[in-house]
């Protein structure tokens, strides 16, 4: 009766709040914004509308979406790196989608340690380098934290915008 839905509703904040305490510890929590943060231009993606550019749409529960859950780490390790990286060494992972003109994403890794951090910086720019060339896809560097940011074409205005925004949120190594 009563002391069953007390006890659900306890259970439910409980986990709510542990969940939020997990991701608040995540130095890419800086990283989890709405689309209007970064440019008036981008409006943070439905992801109930149209497809998942590279992503299992089953290990993604929001947008931006930021979690140290295993599958969902080991899906953006993929996406990020083109099947390149798996979540060996990362402690948490973000996605998030955004419309403009056209789409822009972040792949976000927490590395685990300094040496992962290296590791996956390394594959990450080796992986992105054709594409950072095109002005298409920019990795940043914070301490523990790798973040690509790709676009299928953006204004040069948001694309700058966005990418100053991201490093000012970085803390460098």
């Amino acid at each position: 009766g009563i002391y069953t839905m007390v006890f659900a509703k306890t259970l439910v904040i409980g986990v709510l709040c542990l969940t939020i305490a997990a991701c608040s510890t995540s130095e890419l929590a800086p990283l989890v914004l709405e689309g209007h943060d970064l440019h008036g231009s981008l409006v943070t993606r439905d992801l109930g509308e149209g497809p998942i550019r590279h992503v299992p749409r089953d290990v993604i529960e929001g947008n931006p979406y930021l979690s140290d859950d295993s599958e969902f780490v080991e899906a953006i390790a993929r996406s990020g790196s083109q099947g390149q990286l798996g979540g060996k060494g990362i402690s948490f992972a973000l996605y998030a989608l955004y419309d403009a003109e056209c789409e822009l994403g972040f792949y976000g890794l927490e590395a685990a340690s300094q040496a992962d951090a290296d590791r996956l910086e390394d594959a990450l720019r080796g992986v992105w380098a054709y594409n950072v060339d095109l002005g298409r896809a920019q990795v940043h560097r914070g301490e523990l934290v790798l973040l690509v940011v790709w676009h299928d074409g953006v204004s040069l205005e948001c694309w700058e915008a966005v990418n100053s925004g991201v490093a000012e949120r970085l803390v460098a190594p």
